[in-house]
C-alpha cells in the first residue's frame, strides 16, 4: 500500500508544497510538478540537492555523497530520498553541506 505525505518545501524565505507518494523520489516529484530545485547526478553521489530535514522522516536509500554524520544531522539529498511522513525541508544546501563534509574551501 502507497501513503501519501505532504513535502514542503522551503527556499529564501518562501515555500511550496507537494503531494508525494512513499514510492517516489522526492527530487523526482518535485521537477515533474514543475518545481524548479537544484540536481546534478540524481544517484545519490553529489551534493547538489542537498536539503535539510525540518520536520518529519525520510527513507535514504542509497545516499553514497552524504556522510553518516551529516545524516544524523538532517542532511538530506533529494534524488534517492522517500518520504516517510508530512515533511519540510529546507533545499538549496548545496554549500553548506560541502562545506560540512569537506572542510572550508580556500
Amino acid at each position: 500500500m502507497t501513503n501519501t505525505y505532504r513535502v514542503e518545501f522551503v527556499t529564501n524565505g518562501s515555500s511550496q508544497s507537494l503531494e508525494i507518494p512513499d514510492d517516489q523520489f522526492i527530487l523526482q516529484s518535485a521537477l515533474d510538478a514543475g518545481l524548479d530545485l537544484p540536481s546534478s547526478c540524481n544517484a545519490g553521489v553529489c551534493t547538489t540537492c542537498a536539503a535539510r530535514i525540518l520536520e518529519g522522516q525520510v527513507d535514504l536509500g542509497d545516499c553514497m555523497g552524504l556522510g553518516p554524520s551529516l545524516q544524523d544531522q538532517g542532511y538530506v539529498l533529494l534524488c534517492v530520498a522517500k518520504a516517510k511522513s508530512d515533511l519540510k525541508l529546507q533545499v538549496g544546501c548545496e554549500d553548506e553541506v560541502y562545506d560540512l563534509q569537506f572542510g572550508q574551501s580556500a
